[in-house]
């Protein structure tokens, strides 16, 4: 095999970048190199087209994710198919519907969306409908194949946190929506309220005799945007929708704080893709990505989580890796920051956020609690009744520290 002298170069700032711990990627002129490596790999129709290529691969093989065509005159939330499969559990009898929407992108273009309905075998014996939980799971993937109802399709259940298991144990339906949307935008606030909310309303729509179940949101890290963006959008976006309470963990509200949290540091991995994911959304975000960041965005368009964060081991700093200074800073950067910020709308039902707190322990180092503290206090000033609780534990420890907590929780609000 012959070396060309970019591949050597390449090959020694990845070397150089593992045996350094990833601050190889933090010097210039070694992801300077890297960029005139990947310039060569680069095709002239994903220079041309950079923006699609960087989007996940479309579904095969299964036709319920098959292309729908357009979309613009259905009504946000209206059925456009759905079907029942085998579930993929262990262990609990459960039927499984998937339903295909019409959702709403966060540049208000006509969508599909997509769920997966879980409900028990067993009869429902307590007062009323059988409950739901909108379980907005932390997807924290970029790739199609690693969507809730998918996975549960084709591949085997898991839920992260292990939330599932407390649910189905009180025999309620679970609601699960692929909240990323079409395009796998991970991160992206709107487009995850939108995709939730307009689950929702496919599932009623589906299922009449649930019209009457009262329904709870929750969610945790990445699953805990959806259901916050989903919480603030619902008294605007779906005002027919009588969602009891909404409960998110572990909340990422500010990437200005998850700049300083993340980048540069072993959360640089998701960071990165959060910003892929970003771009999905914001398709001028792709101009300032540098040909090594092109490159890598091209690469990871269909990975789930695990190697996405396992990425961040290389400690890598995003500013180098952009084609501009400072994209953060830049007005674009400022504005997509902006744009996925919570807390400009407010919501009307009853919302309790948690977050390992500094106050009880080590704290969560990923994602800052000072950014759940400033939504509660926004959210509150402006009339909303908000719980807080300051757990103790860091971002994964504090999650399952919670979880007998907000299991209990949710069972009272639905309870009414």
């Amino acid at each position: 095999m012959r070396w060309s002298t970019g591949a050597l170069a390449a090959l020694g700032g990845a070397t150089a970048a593992l045996a350094t711990g990833g601050t190889a990627l933090r010097s210039p002129a070694v992801v300077e190199r890297l960029n005139d490596w990947a310039a060569r790999r680069l095709t002239a129709q994903q220079r041309a087209d950079p923006y699609s290529a960087i989007l996940p691969t479309p579904i095969t093989g299964d036709d319920f994710y098959s292309d729908p065509g357009d979309l613009s005159l259905l009504a946000p939330g209206e059925v456009v198919r759905s079907d029942q499969v085998s579930p993929r559990l262990p262990l609990r009898r459960a039927t499984m519907q998937r339903i295909m929407v019409r959702s709403t992108d966060t540049a208000g273009n006509a969508v599909p969306v997509t769920a997966a309905l879980i409900e028990p075998e067993r009869p429902w014996h307590g007062p009323g409908s059988r409950p739901v939980v909108v379980r907005n799971q932390a997807i924290n993937s970029l790739g199609l194949k690693f969507t809730p109802s998918y996975r549960l399709t084709h591949l085997w259940y898991r839920d992260n946190p292990p939330m599932f298991p407390f649910l189905s144990a009180q025999n309620y339906a679970v609601l699960f929506p692929d909240h990323e949307g079409p395009r796998m935008s991970y991160a992206a606030g709107k487009m995850a309220g939108h995709a939730v909310l307009d689950s929702v309303r496919g599932m009623l729509s589906e299922r009449p005799d649930l019209a009457d179940s009262p329904i709870v949101m929750h969610g945790y890290s990445g699953g805990a945007i959806a259901t916050a963006w989903a919480a603030q959008l619902q008294p605007t976006y779906a005002p027919e929708l009588r969602i009891a309470a909404a409960a998110a963990g572990g909340t990422p509200t500010d990437y200005a704080l998850l700049y300083g949290s993340m980048n540069r540091g072993v959360g640089a991995g998701l960071f990165a893709a959060a910003t892929i994911g970003q771009a999905r959304e914001f398709p001028e975000l792709v101009q300032i990505f540098g040909d090594f960041a092109l490159y890598c965005a091209i690469r990871a368009k269909n990975m789930p989580q695990p190697p996405l964060a396992a990425a961040g081991l290389l400690r890598f700093d995003l500013d180098l890796l952009s084609a501009i200074e400072k994209p953060f800073e830049s007005e674009l950067g400022q504005h997509v920051i902006a744009a996925n910020r919570p807390g400009a709308l407010t919501p009307t039902m009853p919302v309790l956020l948690y977050h390992g707190s500094r106050s009880k322990a080590v704290g969560d180092l990923f994602i800052p609690e000072e950014g759940a503290l400033a939504l509660r206090d926004t959210w509150r000033a402006n009339g909303a009744e908000v719980d807080y609780w300051a757990l103790p534990g860091e971002h994964v420890t504090a999650d399952m520290v919670a979880i007998p907590w907000v299991v209990n929780w949710i069972r009272k609000k639905l309870r009414g």
